[in-house]
């Protein structure tokens, strides 16, 4: 076995993930959640300050992706060669973790992934088994998850022969102006992100009385079978608890059997069918209760 020191890369990180790369996040970032939870002593927010926002943006190059605020942001590794006394430096953070009994770990590794920055003390990296990113996305993403949605249900119009003249209003046929319309106060876009592309969209809709309106939940047909919908639909799931809410809803094509029973296993229960006279289909509703 290698002496980890004689390995090229370490990170130390966070037993928590971050939706924004998929991955356990950093020293840095564990530590500011620690503060913005109330728990670090004003001596600890000092502490943070100097090492996080005084010394390492004195002496460390700053990575470009760090001066965005976009999804699908790779991850940073140190160089072991050069950096030995910038983990001394973080010493203290880790001191901090301890303190308030948050796990951590410091991995060593000659392959963290595919690197897309680099330079003297650090390496930013894409990992192979990096799950994506779930963001918020905002009314400036709308043109490309109108894309997404559009592009995803096309494939469920073929295979029931919808057109654009039997069923005009369905979700393959949707235009940016029907979706800027429910842009509101109540409602919530999530894209799903790979390597920074938005692949997959779903969005909630507060109805009222504890019960948001699951919507959308597309993903291209590429990017299918790799378990990014069953992400896309946990996520609401834990974001419906955040917001104190009780139930999802969402409504289905009653015939399409495969995504009905998809649904059943995620721990939807079947509540009605309705036939409108203008649907060349009938409308099928199931809900998820927290």
């Amino acid at each position: 076995m290698k002496n980890k020191t004689s390995l090229k890369y370490v990170r130390i990180q966070s037993r928590e993930t971050a939706y924004r790369t998929g991955k356990p996040v950093g020293i840095f970032a564990a530590v500011h959640r620690l503060q913005q939870a109330g728990l670090l002593t004003n001596d600890e927010k000092a502490l943070y300050h100097e090492i996080d926002q005084v010394w390492f943006q004195e002496n460390l190059p700053n990575p470009p992706f760090y001066d965005d605020d976009k999804p699908g942001k790779p991850i940073t590794w140190f160089k072991t060669a050069t950096s030995g006394f910038m983990l001394e430096k973080i010493r203290p953070l880790i001191d901090v973790m301890e303190k308030y009994a948050k796990p951590y770990d410091i991995l060593y590794t000659n392959f963290p992934g595919r690197i897309v920055y680099e330079d003297e003390w650090q390496i930013a990296v894409y990992s192979e088994d990096t799950p994506g990113r779930i963001s918020p996305l905002s009314r400036e993403h709308l043109p490309m998850y109108a894309d997404v949605i559009r592009r995803s249900f096309a494939t469920v119009a073929r295979e029931f022969s919808l057109t654009e003249e039997n069923c005009p209003a369905h979700t393959s046929f949707i235009t940016d102006e029907k979706l800027i319309g429910k842009i509101t106060d109540s409602y919530f876009p999530y894209g799903y992100f790979v390597d920074g592309k938005l692949i997959g969209f779903v969005s909630l809709t507060d109805i009222g009385g504890g019960v948001y309106e699951l919507n959308h939940l597309a993903v291209l047909p590429e990017f299918r079978r790799f378990g990014y919908g069953k992400e896309l639909l946990d996520f609401c799931k834990e974001k419906v608890r955040d917001f104190g809410a009780a139930k999802i809803v969402i409504g289905i094509i009653e015939e399409h059997t495969v995504l009905k029973n998809w649904y059943a296993a995620n721990g939807f229960v079947h509540t009605g069918a309705k036939k409108f006279g203008h649907q060349p289909f009938t409308a099928g509703f199931m809900e998820w209760s927290v």
